[in-house]
């Protein structure tokens, strides 16, 4: 059987990544004076990040001897079967390529992903089936012969080592960039954990992961073994939302690396909660280079209105100041427009993410993914039900203390007033002399 993973992305000028989000995607919309503009530019060209999961896919398939290729906006004319990866923010194109596909090839057309997982009624018109949650269970059925009709629920990979390593040899990774997180290349990501801990209301990544699965330290350091000796990498990001959750497991990874003279950079995503300057250290000397960490509010009240647990202000600045002396960037983000946020909480947190002075800040419009508590809390009160503007950027619903053009207005002030300033200049230096 020959199999195209199909990525159809619009041609729309914001940066695209459908790997962001927990899978739903962005698209970086930043405002439209000429400085907000030049970050915008700044941003499109440094992260650029391949849907994670096809590794996965491919692998499953070609390791049953069937033929697969990857493809961006091809209709694939000798496909027995194309498997989309679906996204909140590219929706549209997704289904005017899957029309195209069922209009012109033979080829069936099944669809993955968390938004075809929680509105699989939008890509059934064009597509054979929707697998729902984390598709590997499923596709494995596949790659047996299986192919479905419909709505399929996938089981979770309970044993994530039963899976083999992601297939990259089909993708482009000489394009995928992590920049200014970490600037090595040939770079790529790697997966040593699923699922998440936390019950952040808002989450869109808690929405379709289920429980938190690990590998072992042991089978993470032959994936990054094989990833060095087959395409030479020297960058790499632990796509985890939650890396150092296990800190003894974290340790390990980090002494193995040591130990077997890994040369590489990496980074991770994780809370502050689950750092200290030991750990640090460790990590550090086994090339972490960058660290995501998700702040979202200055205003701790807040944040436990939205169920987020949140380390405290002396917390952060702790680990933050740590990171900076150990030559460790920090990449920060933030949240603007929570429920109870107002204009005043929302300048807080811009001056608070100014004072942290991290290399990397983000700050998105509070977004009710579906799948969410925070979407069926907030549902009646969506004007917006284009979903493609669920970007994480866009305002889409009646806020009770903010209108549209505030958050919007607010937005574009958090990133120029934060990116142009002498302090954060001289940060960017440092780190480039570094």
């Amino acid at each position: 059987m020959k199999i195209t993973l199909l990525n159809a992305l619009s041609s729309r000028e914001e940066c695209i990544n459908k790997d962001t989000m927990g899978g739903y995607g962005s698209a970086t919309k930043i405002g439209n004076s000429f400085t907000a503009r030049l970050i915008e530019s700044i941003k499109k060209s440094g992260v650029k990040l391949p849907i994670f999961v096809l590794g996965y896919i491919a692998a499953i398939f070609l390791n049953k001897g069937h033929i697969v290729e990857y493809k961006i906006n091809e209709i694939p004319k000798d496909s027995d079967l194309v498997i989309m990866p679906s996204s909140i923010v590219d929706y549209k194109v997704e289904l005017e390529y899957a029309r195209k596909i069922k209009e012109e090839t033979k080829a069936k057309v099944g669809f993955i992903g968390p938004f075809a997982s929680v509105k699989p009624e939008i890509y059934l018109k064009y597509a054979d089936f929707v697998i729902k949650n984390e598709p590997e269970s499923v596709i494995m059925e596949i790659a047996d012969g299986n192919i479905p009709i419909g709505v399929i629920e996938s089981q979770p990979i309970e044993d994530l080592e039963s899976l083999p390593y992601p297939k990259w040899d089909i993708f482009p990774i000489n394009d995928y960039s992590y920049s200014p997180m970490i600037n090595k290349k040939p770079f790529i990501p790697i997966l040593s954990s699923r699922g998440c801990i936390f019950g952040c209301n808002y989450c869109p990544y808690k929405a379709y992961y289920g429980k938190w699965r690990q590998r072992s330290p042991e089978n993470i350091i032959k994936e990054i073994k094989y990833l060095k000796k087959k395409f030479n990498i020297k960058g790499l990001l632990f796509r985890d939302p939650l890396f150092t959750y296990d800190k003894e497991r974290a340790k390990k990874i980090a002494e193995l690396i040591i130990r077997e003279n890994i040369k590489i950079e990496w980074a991770c995503e994780t809370h502050f909660d689950y750092l200290d300057k030991e750990l640090i250290d460790i990590l550090y000397s086994s090339g972490l280079r960058g660290i995501n960490v998700g702040i979202e509010s200055s205003n701790q009240e807040i944040l436990k209105k939205a169920t987020r647990k949140s380390a405290s202000i002396e917390k952060q600045n702790e680990i933050v100041d740590y990171c900076h002396k150990k030559g460790i960037r920090i990449a920060a983000f933030y949240i603007l427009g929570l429920p109870d946020d107002t204009e005043e909480s929302i300048l807080k947190t811009i001056e608070y993410a100014k004072k942290l002075n991290t290399i990397v800040a983000q700050f998105f419009i509070s977004t009710p993914f579906p799948g969410t508590n925070f979407y069926e809390q907030v549902e009646e009160n969506i004007y917006d039900n284009d979903f493609s503007h669920f970007d994480s950027y866009t305002p889409v619903f009646h806020h009770k203390n903010l209108k549209r053009e505030q958050l919007l207005k607010l937005k574009e002030k958090a990133f120029v007033s934060y990116y142009y300033r002498p302090k954060y200049a001289l940060r960017f230096i440092k780190d480039k002399l570094k």
